[in-house]
C-alpha cells in the first residue's frame, strides 16, 4: 500500500478467533501508519481479507470473498492461513489480488 494518509482501508476477517486477533494486530499497524480505517468495505480504497484455510467450507468462503471483493474494483490484499497453505498456487491463480501477506508477514501490510 502506498503510504497515503487519505487511503481508506476496510478489513474482512474470516475464520477462527486467532484470525480475529491477527486482524486486530494488522488494524493497529495500519491505523498507526496514518491510514483511515473504515468498517464499510464499500467505502474503502483497499480491502484486506484475512482468510481461513482450516476446512474446505472456510477455504471456499475465503476464495469467494476475495473474488467478490476484487470484482468491485477495489484493491485487495489477501492475508491469512489459506494463503499460507496454498501461496504459490494462489499467487498464480488470483491475479485480482494486489498484494499477499503470509501469517508471518503482518508488518508487510504497511
Amino acid at each position: 500500500m502506498a503510504n497515503n494518509p487519505l487511503t481508506k482501508v476496510g478489513v474482512i476477517s474470516l475464520g477462527c478467533p486467532k484470525n480475529l486477533v491477527d486482524t486486530e494486530v494488522m488494524l493497529g499497524l495500519i491505523n498507526n501508519s496514518g491510514y483511515v480505517i473504515t468498517h464499510d468495505e464499500t467505502d474503502a480504497d483497499v480491502v484486506l481479507v484475512n482468510t481461513c484455510g482450516f476446512i474446505d467450507a472456510s477455504q471456499r468462503e475465503s476464495v469467494r470473498t476475495v473474488l467478490e471483493t476484487a470484482a468491485t474494483g477495489k484493491k485487495v490484499i489477501m492475508a491469512g492461513c489459506l494463503l499460507e497453505r496454498f501461496r504459490g498456487e494462489i499467487e498464480q491463480q488470483m491475479p485480482e489480488v494486489s498484494a499477499f501477506i503470509g501469517t508471518g508477514e503482518k508488518m508487510e501490510a504497511l
